[in-house]
């Protein structure tokens, strides 16, 4: 199957884009998969990914996009014939047999309907932050500390719609650029046409420079004018200035790649990786610490400081991969740069992957610690009780729509136990591994329960799509959670088939 856009308005029309890989980005930025030149389509516009038979699009841009004449919200699955607005640009989503890209625009793609059932459903584990909209999200402007720490205020989270703010303001400039360019080129001639087209074009993409990091999976963007300042095994380090200087900032990102990580839940993962970072900042001090999804990674975002230096960070797990990435400046410049490292750790993304893969469980509570302190075998015996029960739903996941959502349940209550006393169960590694696959098993279920429905929808068979989505909920015994709403979502928006 081919996956292509056809541009039908702006730069380019009638040309076809193909989708190659499982992660296409859409922006300005000749770094993007899918290049469109558009003073009003940011660097990073949108987001499509392939996940299966079904194509997902998300904006990612403070300037707005429309699919089929209505704002673009979240993350929506894509049909041949949709049509996607960005900026000036006007782009038709298409599918082919295998075989060479038509070679020319789809016909009548505007005649086609704009109505869509807004019933769509994505791989996500949460809703979108909406940059603009702050009283529905109120996370995205703050966050409370996880660990009992103080709260991260508005300044040390990722400022969502600061780096839009500035790619606007610089396509302002950007034309006036190019129109005394244009005068000069006419007053000098020919002769010097290359030289100034070389740098205005070079003025025209001062934005930020992409890091691609092809043996770890994951891009991120850094100011232009960084350098890099040393790598080593596991370490690269980026940054401006020179340490001692009145102002300079560094990014540092640290990676490796062990089996233990698979088996490291993201919340535990974290609070051992600030051992880590006690050893790598003097006085290292977390001021806060909160999930949340970047683009289409989770990660642990944190702030802190030390004898030296503040700063901000994000802390990922993907499968066997585990990844720090680090902004640092001293206290004396530290504003002057919060910006930037804002924008730094928003641009993280993971490459080619259609989902990451971690486990995560939460950490002891005050009553199992003291238990365990008190009575180590009743801890253990609990701890076995919930192993047991979370194998025999896993091997029964077939038998209950809701076994598996229960058997990650039980195992996560089996590992949180097992890390309350002072030193961990030697059951542990077991339990971790019962989770990973628990988890696997889940999301993959997950996953094909929301192509069936994505597939009934664009059959037009609604009742097919209620009752696929009723298993969806049942899937899931907590309503609170993501995917039940999801469900619930396409329950709400589709009458109840007459006689059922």
């Amino acid at each position: 199957m081919r996956r292509f856009f056809t541009i039908l308005e702006g730069e380019g029309k009638g040309t076809h884009k193909p989708l190659t890989s499982n992660l296409t980005i859409v922006g300005r930025s000749r770094n993007a998969d899918l290049q469109i030149e558009d003073s009003l389509v940011s660097r990073r516009h949108l987001e499509i990914r392939i996940e299966g038979e079904v194509v997902f699009v998300e904006n990612k841009s403070t300037h707005g996009s429309f699919l089929n004449g209505k704002p673009l919200v979240g993350v929506v699955s894509l049909n041949p014939g949709d049509l996607v607005d960005i900026g000036h640009t006007k782009l038709c989503y298409e599918e082919s047999v295998e075989g060479p890209l038509p070679t020319s625009g789809s016909e009548s793609m505007e005649s086609m309907s704009a109505e869509i059932d807004g019933t769509r459903v994505a791989d996500s584990d949460a809703e979108p932050i909406n940059p603009k909209d702050k009283d529905a999200h109120p996370e995205a402007t703050r966050a409370m500390g996880e660990d009992g720490t103080r709260m991260l205020g508005a300044s040390e989270l990722p400022n969502w719609a600061s780096q839009e703010k500035l790619e606007k303001a610089a396509s302002s400039k950007g034309g006036w650029v190019w129109f005394f360019l244009a005068v000069v080129l006419v007053a000098a001639g020919g002769g010097y046409w290359y030289f100034f087209v070389r740098d205005s074009d070079n003025a025209r993409e001062a934005g930020p420079m992409e890091y691609r990091d092809s043996l770890y999976g994951f891009n991120l963007e850094y100011p232009q004018g960084w350098s890099k300042v040393s790598e080593s095994s596991g370490e690269i380090v980026y940054g401006t200035g020179a340490e001692g200087d009145p102002a300079w900032a560094r990014l540092n990102m640290h990676t490796d790649r062990d089996v233990e990580n698979a088996l490291t839940g993201l919340t535990d993962g974290f609070n051992q990786y600030q051992e880590t970072l006690k050893k790598r900042y003097a006085g290292f001090e977390l001021n806060g610490s909160k999930q949340l999804d970047f683009n289409n990674a989770r990660v642990v975002f944190f702030g802190f400081s030390s004898t030296k230096l503040d700063g901000k960070g994000i802390y990922v797990l993907n499968a066997e991969t585990r990844i720090g990435v680090e902004c640092v400046s001293p206290d004396s410049c530290y504003d002057q740069y919060a910006a930037a490292f804002n924008s730094i750790l928003q641009s993280f993304s993971l490459r080619d992957v259609s989902s990451q893969q971690f486990i995560d469980f939460p950490m002891p509570d005050d009553g199992m610690q003291q238990l365990a302190l008190a009575n180590r075998a009743e801890v253990s015996r609990q701890v076995d009780e919930y192993a047991r029960v979370g194998q025999m739903l896993l091997a029964a996941r077939d038998v209950k729509p809701d076994n598996l959502y229960e058997s990650v349940q039980d195992f996560r209550k089996a590992l949180q136990l097992a890390i309350a006393p002072p030193v961990r169960l030697a059951s542990f590694r077991t339990l971790a591994q019962g989770l990973l696959e628990a988890t696997k098993q889940f999301n993959r279920a997950l996953a094909h329960q929301r192509y069936e429905i994505t597939r009934a929808l664009n059959d037009g068979d609604n009742a097919r799509a209620y009752w696929e989505a009723n298993k969806l909920m049942q899937m899931v015994t907590d309503k609170t959670d993501p995917a039940y709403q999801e469900g619930f979502k396409v329950v709400q928006s589709i009458q109840r088939p007459r006689g059922q």
